[in-house]
This record gives structure tokens, sequence and C-alpha cells, in this order.
């Protein structure tokens, strides 16, 4: 029974070590008597008292039945606040029996027992703790949870008798049941409307996940937390084994469980979770040669509709609300962001938290208060997170990042393969005022012909893509200007392409001119940082998302279209290429003039051509004023 003592320290978060609890056994109780100017230690151990006590009986019948009552009865100190049968009827106590015995009938562990952590151990706390006069003290009781200790009651809840010491702990008989509050992680599964949420954080869980794949929920051993006893076969042999609760899916959404933090939890209710999941799971159509492939599609469809519904009050006061939400996901780091995702996304962000339209506008109705935060619980009505926000992103890939250019053309020279063409990192210096701050990170890449006779093609890899989502699909080409401002005519001169798109299980496609039914072809305008529309709303059949094989990945081949006589005249076969754009349909426009709006959105002129950038809605300059009627996310790049 001290082995599920000490799982419990653990499981509460507590800090205290074992080696502090065998100190605590040690102490004397003389001297911690008369510290407290009470009367005598009483014979005989916290169980022996409990079960003597005619108005306790159905309290003792718990812990009896429940196999606490050797613990009681032991050396390890406790303090125990018992319950009388005024507030604690004996149809109560074997309801709570009967539950107890059935979880433990289908497997579940004390760990994980509601009655052992809900009832039992919160009336118990490790170690002995007595009340004066003026104390006012918070303790942790055995699962965890914080309680406020005073001079007449704990939580709000009187004493009938207190400080009764025993051989192995003190005793107080309270004259109600302390009440046990949920965390935001337990709330999950205790409430109907939550059952399909509940079902996916607590995969793994014998009673509560509804699936036995993948595992998110499981137990974790604490060797330095554990006792260690002698060394059998070269392995230590533990007197008493620490396991803490684990859910990998606390990595994504904040440490739900945490009794030492404060969150705030969008939670989508049944119907709303079935609908997203419906809609969602279509974007995570991976191909049919992937290795567990339905639980990638089950995962990262959970993930996409709970990503960004968390939100920590370290990040998020009540002054810092009134305009902006940080969920766990966001990255609070400008260096970080604009490495993950570029200037100027600011993903899992949120403006305008509580207006009309905002994430954490809700009823009153649907606010649960837990011991950690509160849930808020969300219906198809009172869901305002964006998937353009969250998972549904932009896909920048820059022509010079590492692991871009997946294979470039060769050709047989001698008894070897050559390529065709040579990429060199090119950079725009401040000095080139026409096209610094217009190019995306200020670099492209060159691809410098090692034989002029020929076209030549380069692949690109188009990483996380989604299935079934439609893309804006942009090649943004450079010209020779933005490098050297003395460039020659002839590496002025456009450069005409053709492009294709790979998928895996779909194959390549050449993009097709609607209009001819032939390959189309693309040709980048002189002096120009042109953003060529290669295909709109575009779907790829299978998503990528996440994936790190590489016969998996999704690919872009972009090759020139000349001929020898065009070339050195009329065109080029020199590429110089920014980046790829895959954009959400709808959601970037290039324009040769401004939208005649007032309510233009300039906090980022000066990055990459990008004049507007409304986030679930828009910024008003002029009167320092934001709104929530626009579209969700627009791009206007100007010519």
């Amino acid at each position: 029974m001290i082995s599920k003592i000490n799982k419990y320290i653990s499981v509460g978060l507590m800090v205290c070590g074992v080696a502090a609890a065998i100190t605590a056994c040690t102490d004397k109780w003389d001297e911690h008597y008369n510290s407290l100017g009470s009367g005598e230690v009483h014979e005989g151990t916290l169980w022996q008292a409990i079960k003597a006590d005619k108005n306790l009986s159905n309290f003792a019948l718990v812990i009896e039945s429940c196999d606490f009552a050797k613990s009681l009865n032991g050396s390890q100190m406790f303090t125990v606040f018992a319950p009388t049968n005024d507030s604690f009827t004996e149809t109560e106590a074997k309801a709570l029996i009967a539950d107890y015995k059935t979880q433990q009938n289908a497997g579940v562990t004390e760990d994980d027992n509601t009655v052992y952590k809900e009832f039992i151990q919160n009336h118990v706390a490790l170690y002995n703790y007595s009340v004066s006069e003026n104390t006012n003290d918070s303790i942790v009781l055995m699962n965890g949870k914080y309680a406020v200790l005073k001079s007449d009651n704990i939580d709000g809840v009187s004493f009938q008798t207190k400080n009764q010491l025993y051989s192995n702990g003190v005793l107080f008989v309270v004259k109600n049941k302390v009440s046990y509050m949920t965390n935001v992680f337990e709330y999950l599964r205790k409430d109907a409307e939550l059952d399909s949420l509940r079902k996916f954080l607590y995969s793994g869980d014998l009673l509560l996940s509804g699936r036995t794949y993948p595992r998110f929920y499981y137990k974790e051993f604490q060797p330095t937390l554990s006792v260690a006893g002698s060394i059998v076969n070269g392995k230590t042999q533990y007197l008493d084994s620490v396991f803490r609760q684990e859910n990998e899916l606390f990595d994504y959404l904040g440490i739900l469980n945490s009794e030492d933090s404060s969150y705030t939890m969008v939670a989508p209710t049944n119907e709303l979770w079935d609908s997203l999941q419906a809609e969602y799971s279509s974007y995570f159509n991976y191909p049919s040669r992937v290795s567990k492939r339905d639980s990638m599609i089950y995962t990262n469809t959970g993930l996409a509709i709970l990503r960004g519904t968390t939100f920590s009050s370290t990040f998020n006061s009540e002054e810092a609300l009134q305009d902006s939400a940080l969920s766990v996901n966001a990255l609070k780091n400008y260096t970080y962001r604009v490495a993950a995702w570029g200037l100027p996304f600011e993903y899992y962000q949120y403006y305008m938290p509580k207006g009309a339209k905002g994430v954490l506008n809700q009823n009153a109705s649907d606010i649960v208060s837990c011991s950690n935060g509160k849930i808020q619980k969300a219906r198809k009505d009172t869901w305002n997170i964006n998937k353009l926000n969250t998972f549904n992103q932009y896909i920048i890939v820059e022509a010079e990042g590492r692991n871009a250019i997946k294979d470039m053309r060769k050709v047989k020279e001698k008894d070897d393969s050559v390529a065709t063409v040579t990429p060199v990192t090119r950079y725009v210096t401040s000095d080139i005022k026409n096209y610094y701050g217009k190019v995306w990170s200020n670099s492209f890449v060159e691809f410098e012909p090692n034989k002029t006779s020929v076209d030549h093609w380069v692949t690109f890899r188009l990483p996380n893509v989604l299935s079934n989502v439609g893309y804006d699909i942009y090649l943004v080409t450079v010209p020779a200007l933005a490098n050297d401002s003395n460039a020659t005519t002839q590496a002025r001169l456009p450069v005409k392409l053709k492009c294709s798109i790979f998928c895996p299980d779909s194959g390549s496609e050449e993009i097709i001119d609607p209009e001819t039914g032939k390959a189309k072809e693309f040709v980048t305008r002189v002096d120009t940082i042109d953003y060529l529309l290669l295909a709109e709303d575009y779907k790829f059949g299978h998503s990528t998302y996440d994936l790190d094989d590489e016969k998996m990945q999704a690919t872009l081949t972009v090759e020139t279209k000349v001929t020898n006589r065009q070339n050195n005249n009329q065109y080029q076969r020199t590429m110089r290429i920014d980046c790829i754009l895959l954009v959400p349909h709808g959601q970037f426009h290039v324009v040769d003039a401004l939208p005649s709006n007032p309510s233009i959105d300039t906090r980022y002129a000066g990055q990459p051509g990008l004049i507007m950038l409304p986030h679930g809605g828009f910024y008003d300059p002029t009167n320092q004023t934001f709104y929530n009627d626009r579209p969700f996310k627009w791009w206007y790049m100007l010519r």
C-alpha cells in the first residue's frame, strides 16, 4: 500500500521526495505534540480510532472495502479529515464501494480509480498537519489537490473535532465531505457533452478512450522518486515504485492536469466535434503506403481540432485579452515565429478574443470552473476558431532553404552524370532600393547553367501539404537586377517555363492550359519580382503533413521551355527563384493597384510586398480600432 501512497505523491505533482516521507516517520511525537501545546498522544493508529468511532462507520466502510485500512494502520504519517455519518450516508458509501470494484474488475489501476482519487485521497494528506488559532495554510492532499487549512475548517468544511494525535498521524472529524474539484483534464471525462473529446484525449485508458490505438495516456516510472532496494542480477529492485500520469497530447495542448497551472480550454461539444472531425479528416488522407496510416489520420485530425484551443493565464492577463489571446501553440518569440512560419504570420493568436466573434466569447452557462482554470464548452454557433489561423497554413518553400531542392536535371558526361545547372544563393542588399525588402528573406537562388544548349529543370519539395484543400500555387521569380544593378541585357531577359506537380499515389501531372489543353507556359516579366499563379484552387489527393518519408513527399518541378533559337535574344535559361507559395485558396491577391479602402492595415509596411494582413478582421489605423466583419485573412501583394 505504500507504493500506492507514493504513486499519488507524484500524480498529484507533489515535490516532496520519498526520503522526506521516511524522515517524517521518525518525528518524535512528543516534540511535535509539545509544539502544539495540546493534550497527549492517543493510543493506537488512525485506523483504530476511525474504526472505533461509530459516527465514522460509513467512512470506515469505504476505507476498509477499498483496501486503504492497512495504510492507516501502519507507520506512514497521515492527516485524515473524516466525514461523519450525518453527512456521508451508508447508501453513499456502498455506491462508492460498488464503483470502486467495477473499475477494479475492469483492470483500472488504483492510480486511476476515481473513488480512490476523488474520495479517499481527497480526505487524506501525507504527513501530520495540525491547526492553531492563527492557522491559514495551503496543504496538498494525497490526490495532489490544494486545500486551504484554517483554524476551524478545511476548504470551508467545519471541524467537529481537531488535532487528535495518534501514533501515525492526526485525525480531524469534519461536518461534511470535502468537495473534490476536477482540473481541466479530469472534467473532460465527466461531462457527457464532451464524450468525443474525452475519447480522444484519454486514448489508451481502459475505460475512457473507446479505442485501443494510438496510446496517448500512460504512466511513466520515476526512478529518482522511487525507493531503491537491493540489486539483483545487476538490476535495482525497488521497494516502492513511483509513477507519473502522462499524456503525449499535453505536448501540444498544455499540461491540462497540472494543479500548478491555470488554463482556459475551448472544448468542442460532441455535435461540433463530430462535424469538425468529418471535415478535417479529409485533409489528412495519407497515401496508402504510409505506415500506421489510420493512426496518423486519427491523431492529426484530432490535433487539428484542438490546437489553438488552450490558453495559459501566464501569457493572457485580463488586460491583454482586451486586445489579443495567445494559445499555448502560438510562438511568442519573434525570431522563432519568423523561422517557423515566415513573417508576419501569427498563427494560433487571436485578436479581439472577447468580441462578438472572438474565440473566448461564450455564454456564461457554458463556462465551467475547474481547479486549474476553466472550460468553455463550444457549440457550432459559438466556435470561432478558424482553421486558416491554426493548421490550414500558408506553405512557403524558400528556394535557398535547407532540403528545398530535391533534384535537378542531369546529363551523361563521360562516366558520370552532371547537373545542367548549379544553384547559387544570391542576396538583395539594402543599396538596391527597388528590390530590397520585397524579396522573401532578401535572398533567392540563381540556377547558373552548366549546359547552355539544353533546357533545365529543378524539383522542389512541397512539405506538409493537406489533402482536399484548395491551394493557390505561386512561383515567385526575381530579376537579375535584384542582385546586380549592372546586369546585362541578356541577363535581364525573361524566362519561359512550364511546371508539373507530383503527389504520392497520384503520380506526376503537368499544369495544363485549359484553353489549349497543352502544358501551360509561364513567362516571367522583365525587371520585376513576379508572382506566377501556377494553379488556382489546386487540391492534392493525398496529404504529406508531418511525413518524413522521402518517397511520400509532394513536389513541384520547374522547367525552362526555351528553344535554342529563342535563347540569347528573346528568352534566357537562367532561372532566379525566390520561393514557392502554397496559399489557402482566395487568401492572397496580386494587384497592380491597392484597393481604394481607407481601412488598409499598414502595420507590416516594408515587409516583402505586404500591404494588408487582417487577423480575424482588420485594423483601421485612422481611428486605431479593430473590426471583425471582414474575410478572415487576405494578403495584397503590390506588383
